[in-house]
């Protein structure tokens, strides 16, 4: 009996969950703003009369945006969006990486607009809309004789730098339970790929939901400190531990608790090795002190969602989750009970007995029942 009320404990909080990743995503109208300004720095890019078009520019889209992991940043309302801007280079084996880097530099400055919001960054050039979003055009050309793989220049090292964004997004994908295979989608050739339509915390995988957990956990733990571990370190993390878990409580523990048995059994600094070339390490930014932050942010992490499964009760759980994800968890537990109370309404249902877990406070005499809705259906 005991059981089954921590299972049903638990998908009732996942569907608190799971309205929490939709309050942490963009909004609709603000996507949809970034899917604007994304096809039009796009189409200036590879405009016919821009010095680029001789080199055929492919633009497409990397990072977070193409594996469906996007989060508001904590703190500001903007979030990155990553273009690529793939230059076709076959008749220059090996361009000068600066020399690539500038042209697209330049092609941007010669807009107003652009101008103005551009700002040069290490390996991309980044485009600042304030209060909303960041456009990060990074500049690529193909490794020849290896399919979908980049190079991106460096601007501190002034070399190439070889990437494969499409060959991770197949490995994440691959890691969910309904494969989907971006590679396909995205090394087809295209002018300008347009920036898909964001979907909805519903319509997305149990693993892309505990990677926004984890992002935004990440986002609170650190607040704004250089130490933070990157993004596509705790992608890579959670994607390599996640073991097809229905619900993301079950995925977050099965991940936090994997990852620290991987850390206890490390000598020194762990390595993560980026899954579609070995040789990179995606924890390379970490030093003694981020390290044994992030050493305390797992730990930490892992235990108060131990704690957070303990408990009962509208206010408990939802000032535990407050302190998890911040203050848009409440409103994600309120639509939650609002919804369980439209159900409830809606079912005429009731029993006499039974533990009360997560919903609001009832008569002891007689309890509406939900309809038995399961985490992602």
């Amino acid at each position: 009996m005991l059981k089954e009320v921590r299972a049903s404990a638990n998908a009732e909080l996942d569907e608190v969950l799971e309205l929490l990743c939709e309050a942490l995503q963009p909004t609709p109208t603000l996507w949809g703003d970034a899917q604007q300004k994304y096809n039009a720095v796009g189409n200036w890019l590879a405009a016919p009369e821009s010095k680029l078009n001789l080199l055929k520019p492919d633009i497409k889209y990397q990072g977070s945006a193409l594996i469906e992991t996007v989060v508001r940043p904590w703190g500001r309302e903007e979030f990155d969006v990553d273009l690529l801007c793939i230059l076709n280079t076959d008749r220059v084996q090996h361009p000068n990486p600066m020399a690539v880097y500038d042209l697209v530099a330049a092609r941007l400055a010669e807009h107003a607009t652009y101008r103005r919001l551009m700002t040069r960054k290490e390996r991309c050039i980044e485009l600042n809309y304030a209060g909303q979003f960041h456009l990060d055009i990074v500049p690529a050309i193909p490794r020849f004789g290896l399919g979908q793989k980049l190079m991106i220049p460096d601007r501190k090292q002034k070399v190439w730098i070889p990437t494969d964004p499409f060959g991770y997004a197949d490995w994440f994908f691959g890691r969910t339970p309904v494969t989907k295979m971006a590679a396909e989608q995205y090394k087809a050739r295209a002018d300008v790929q347009p920036l898909q339509p964001a979907k909805r915390a519903k319509d997305i995988a149990p693993l892309q939901r505990t990677v926004q957990l984890m992002k935004r956990r990440r986002d609170l733990f650190f607040d704004g400190s250089e130490d933070a571990p990157k993004s596509i370190a705790l992608t890579t993390l959670a994607s390599k531990h996640y073991d097809g878990e229905a619900m993301c409580t079950d995925a977050l523990l099965t991940v936090l608790t994997r990852i620290q048995e991987e850390i206890n059994k490390a000598s020194g600094i762990l390595v993560i090795p980026n899954p579609v070339d070995r040789s990179e390490n995606l924890g390379r930014h970490w030093n003694e002190r981020s390290y044994a932050r992030f050493k305390r942010f797992i730990s930490q992490f892992l235990e108060e969602m131990h704690e957070l499964l303990e408990l009962r009760g509208w206010d408990k759980i939802t000032e535990a989750l407050e302190e998890l994800f911040g203050d848009r968890a409440r409103g994600a537990v309120e639509k939650y009970a609002k919804s369980l109370e439209e159900k409830r309404r809606s079912s005429k249902l009731g029993f006499s007995a039974g533990p009360v877990i997560l919903t609001p406070a009832a008569s002891t005499a007689t309890r509406m029942v939900p309809r038995n809705e399961f985490f992602g259906n």
